[in-house]
């Protein structure tokens, strides 16, 4: 084939066999670049929407054929492959954005060669230059991107900056330092690496203007100082130390009590406690404390020192992170630092001479202490390491008497000069009362502390005590312990979002805000920046617009990445710990980890992943039909699209009432309301407020539906409206109140369009004349709802009328005929899947197999209603199943039990203002305190009892104040 070459690292330059070509079309340019990057064959369907999102189907189609066209004629023909559907670059075209990338590959080897051929391919910013008109998705692609390439091309240039630095290449150094800062001005660690090569090669002035220049834009920019790493490395550059090799005492790790209060973590003292005992019988030990960034291993292991007896010796040290590993750095901060350790090698020190003489090739210091000593003999390079490892061995070996704790915090950033000496120190002291403490963090040892610990894992030394995240009651006593909380919701969401981890949940409760101080996300930031590569960055946004729950498909199709690309980046989120998928779908380690991706994504690019969210959703989702109806809700909204987020939320709302799932659907019902009010969706809210929260609160949102519906003559709408605000009344006992509301409905007009609302105003009807006690009215109303569902094959309203005529033979005394009603009730209820109706024959079965004498077989069916209740939130059903379960206790004799279960009864009547229940529970509790003979409450409550009925009808609920009433006679 003609070679084609594509240049986009820097402004695009396309060529054909080694001559330039151009392309007249910007989309052209932006087709091939797209191409190119995605590494795939992509849908030509994806190009159409990508470039010419706002062109009619068939204008966009001849504007990609005229394209395709152009770009054939000016690479060649075969550069592209268009099989079917489907376009891709041809394998044999160069494409300079590869040698980048795969020079991410290179980043574990030692050689300079490759990596500087890599960065050499970067000329600029990605497509520099390059403008696409009318198609916002391409550019917001192109900008993360542009983003990503450099991102890479910095990584790079630390590696190679890293390798000269190592091999003293000092020219090289500035030179990549000098790249590296033209690309990223505020890279610190670039700044640092420059001003090392300038003292190196001699030029301390031009050094020093260089970091009051670094100091002054940090300040001008930013408003911040260097930081202290940055600074001590300076200082110790210009003093001739080879790096800075400790924090001053002052700073040093402390062993008293910790900072924050100390919860939990029994098990892993425990296991130190172990450990220790071991170690004092004469075996040396590893103890390896490992755990996530905050979860708590400096803490634990500082509790656990502050709490040994004076007679154990706890030595603790530290290893810091430098862009070049200082060798022995952990032991220099351990010798230096006041404490035994340093005493242990000032004057009149037992170690023997020779030691201390080796030993003062690492400590310099030690000749004016002791300025007799014998200079070290010359050796080869492998003899004076050994010697070395030696000397530091015997220093500890002094100082394990009687038993010694020798603490390394974050080991893993200990350099591999430090863990050679750990293995040999373990080897050789095998037989020592000590102990080995290491903290770190799994996610970022390397390969020499990983093998390190293998070895001592197979010599059955080491002891590994990973720290899990709290759990949520250890999460509830760590807060309780930094103070009660103000507002138990807001708790309960630093607990969500810490995800368990001790330090993000006590930053959050000293923040004292529902988003994360400004600290903590820079700490979050600046992990996800030193743990997720480049290429992971776009599926990590696409997983924290998505939230927990997420699956590889809609992961792959939101974050816009091919297959392959998005399974290694997922590898690489898991393998940091940012996500984990226990089965199947992915989810945070730390929820606060999404909080600060999501927070920190521009406000266009926030946007269109919540749109490509919602589309994957849309054409992927799996799960409850509620739940990803509420997510393609959420994620339009988020795209800024009200009217659909609206219509999915109405959707959510409506399959959450299929279900009985009424809380949900009010709070769907809601969102929707906010993002687009109509009547229908003030019904809907109405509805499942009616039974989840309160006649009250329901009949606001009812009457609000109804105006509507009547101003638009919506027959069926107005109907429903009042169909439900008459059950508001008839939930109340207010039959008087209920029948006004339903002879407003245009019945006859609506149920030509539904049958259902027939059926149903004719069952409301029915239950009218009952509770007005017009028991020769409600039969024939009952066997008009039956006919019409019977017809219409409505199932669930057979239920309905079944319950109903229930209750009608139980108000003139039919016990056996209602029971049997009841049981039919509960079959047909159960047949329609229908659990409020279930829930309510078993609540009345329980009532009237009580009053039959059977109080076991009452209490069962009162236990099934509760547990529906329960189930689905029903919470209406509470004045009615509690009170029941209260009058089967006190005809158990249980009088605590019924005195309880009557007065949760109480309350729930109380919620939805039904004055004739609360009348007949009062009557009920006058009963079980007369069975106590408590006659004053008794009393008392039958007189408030009387209160509430005032001149009420209801024959049941007087006949109860009645025989109240004689029992106190």
């Amino acid at each position: 084939m003609t070679e084609a070459t594509l240049n986009f690292l820097g402004p695009a330059r396309l060529a054909r066999a080694g001559a330039p070509v151009a392309l007249a079309r910007a989309k052209g340019v932006a087709l091939l670049l797209y191409l190119a990057l995605t590494r795939g064959a992509q849908p030509r369907e994806r190009v159409l929407d990508l470039l010419w999102p706002a062109s009619l189907a068939q204008a966009a189609r001849k504007n990609m054929r005229n394209a395709l066209w152009e770009i054939g004629e000016a690479l060649g023909h075969d550069a592209l492959e268009q099989s079917g559907a489907e376009l891709a670059l041809a394998p044999g075209v160069n494409v300079d954005i590869y040698a980048l990338e795969d020079g991410l590959l290179l980043l574990e080897g030692g050689a300079v060669a490759p990596l500087e051929a890599a960065v050499a391919r970067y000329r600029g910013p990605l497509a520099d230059g390059l403008s696409v008109h009318e198609a916002p998705e391409f550019e917001i692609w192109l900008t993360t991107e542009r983003e990503r390439m450099a991102a890479i091309y910095l990584r790079l240039l630390d590696r190679i900056i890293a390798l000269h630095r190592g091999a003293g290449g000092w020219p090289a150094v500035i030179d990549y330092a000098q790249r590296a800062l033209a690309a990223d001005p505020l890279r610190e660690p670039a700044h640092m690496a420059l001003i090392e090569a300038e003292i190196r090669l001699g030029q301390r002035a031009r050094a020093a203007q260089h970091y009051a220049a670094l100091t002054d834009l940090l300040r001008r920019e930013l408003d911040v100082a260097p930081l202290p790493e940055t600074s001590a490395r300076y200082a110790a550059l210009l003093a001739g130390a080879p790096a800075p090799l400790a924090l001053p005492a002052a700073h040093a790790p402390a062993l008293p009590a910790p900072p924050a209060p100390f919860v939990g973590r029994r098990g892993a003292l425990a296991a130190l406690d172990a450990e220790l005992a071991a170690a004092a019988r004469g075996a040396a030990r590893v103890a390896l404390i490992a755990g996530d960034l905050g979860i708590g291993k400096s803490q634990l292991w500082r509790a656990w020192a502050a709490a040994r007896s004076p007679g154990t010796l706890v030595l603790a040290t530290h290893a810091i992170e430098t862009g070049e590993p200082v060798p022995f750095g952990p032991l220099l901060a351990l010798f230096r630092q006041p404490g035994p350790a340093r005493s242990a090698l000032e004057p009149p020190a037992a170690l023997a001479p020779i030691w201390l003489s080796e030993l003062a090739r690492l400590l310099p210091e030690l000749a004016l202490a002791w300025p007799d000593l014998p200079p070290p003999l010359a050796l080869t390079p492998a003899e004076e390491r050994a010697r070395l490892l030696q000397a530091l061995t015997e220093a500890i070996r002094a100082l394990a008497q009687p038993a010694l704790v020798l603490v390394i915090d974050d080991l893993h950033w200990a350099d591999p000069s430090t863990i050679d000496w750990l293995i040999y120190l373990l080897d050789h002291l095998r037989a020592a009362p000590l102990l080995v403490v290491g903290a770190y963090r799994p996610q970022d040892a390397g390969e020499r502390l990983l093998a390190a610990a293998a070895g001592w894992q197979r010599r059955g030394q080491l002891r590994e005590i990973a720290l899990p995240h709290l759990a949520p009651d250890e999460s509830r006593a760590l807060l309780a312990a930094l103070g009660p909380a103000d507002n138990p919701a807001q708790a309960a969401r630093w607990i969500q979002q810490s995800g368990g981890n001790p330090y993000f949940l006590i930053e959050l409760r000293r923040a004292g805000a529902a988003d994360p101080p400004g600290d903590l996300a820079a700490l979050v930031r600046a992990r996800i920046q030193a743990t997720v590569p480049a290429s992971a960055l776009q599926v990590l946004q696409a997983a924290a617009v998505l939230g927990d729950g997420a699956d590889f498909a809609t992961l792959r199709a939101t974050s816009g990445r091919g297959e392959e690309e998005t399974l290694d980046a997922l590898d690489a989120l898991t393998a940091a710990a940012v996500l984990t998928a226990p089965a199947g779908e992915y989810q945070f380690v730390h929820p606060l980890v999404a909080t600060v991706v999501r927070r920190d994504l521009a406000p266009a690019r926030r946007a269109f992943l919540h749109r490509r969210a919602a589309q994957a959703i849309e054409r992927l989702g799996a799960g409850p039909a509620s739940r990803v109806a509420g997510q393609l809700a959420e994620h339009y909204a988020a795209a800024g699209e009200a009217g659909l987020a609206a219509h999915y939320a109405e959707q959510a709302a409506r399959q959450a009432q299929a279900i009985s799932a009424f809380v949900e659907a009010a709070g769907y019902a809601r969102r929707a309301l906010d993002w687009e009010p109509t009547p229908a969706r003030h019904l809907l809210l109405g509805e499942a407020l009616l039974r989840s929260s309160g006649a009250s609160v329901a009949q606001a949102q009812l009457q609000i539906a109804l105006r509507g519906f009547q101003a638009a003559a919506n027959a069926v709408g107005a109907t429903r409206a009042l169909i439900a605000l008459s059950v508001s009344e008839i939930g109340r006992s207010r039959p008087d109140a209920a029948r006004a509301w339903l002879t407003q409905a245009p019945i006859a007009a609506a149920q030509l369009a539904d049958p259902a609302l027939g059926a149903q105003a004719h069952l409301l009807a029915a239950t009218v004349a009952r509770q007005s006690q017009d028991y020769a009215a409600a039969p024939e109303q009952l066997d008009q709802a039956a006919a019409l569902a019977r017809a219409h094959g409505l199932v669930a309203i057979q239920a309905q009328v079944a319950f109903e005529r229930g209750n009608l033979l139980a108000d003139i005394g039919d016990r056996p005929a209602a029971l049997a009603v009841f049981a039919e009730t509960l079959r047909l209820a159960q047949d329609s899947a229908d659990p409020i109706f279930e829930a309510m024959a078993r609540n009345n079965l329980a009532y009237q197999t009580l009053l039959a004498g059977d109080s076991a077989g009452a209490q069962a069916h009162c236990q099934a209603a509760i547990g529906l209740g329960e189930r689905y939130a029903l919470s209406f059903l509470w004045q009615y199943v509690h009170s029941t379960a209260g009058e089967i206790a006190l005809a158990q004799g249980e009088l605590g039990a019924a005195d309880a279960a009557l007065e949760q009864a109480f309350e729930a009547a109380r919620s939805w203002d039904n004055q004739i229940h609360m009348a007949n529970i009062r009557a009920n509790q006058s009963q079980v305190a007369a069975a106590r003979r408590d006659w004053p409450r008794a009393r008392a409550l039958l007189s408030e009892a009387r209160a509430l009925f005032g001149a009420a009808a209801d024959p049941f609920v007087r006949d109860k104040i009645a025989r109240a009433a004689a029992a106190l006679a």
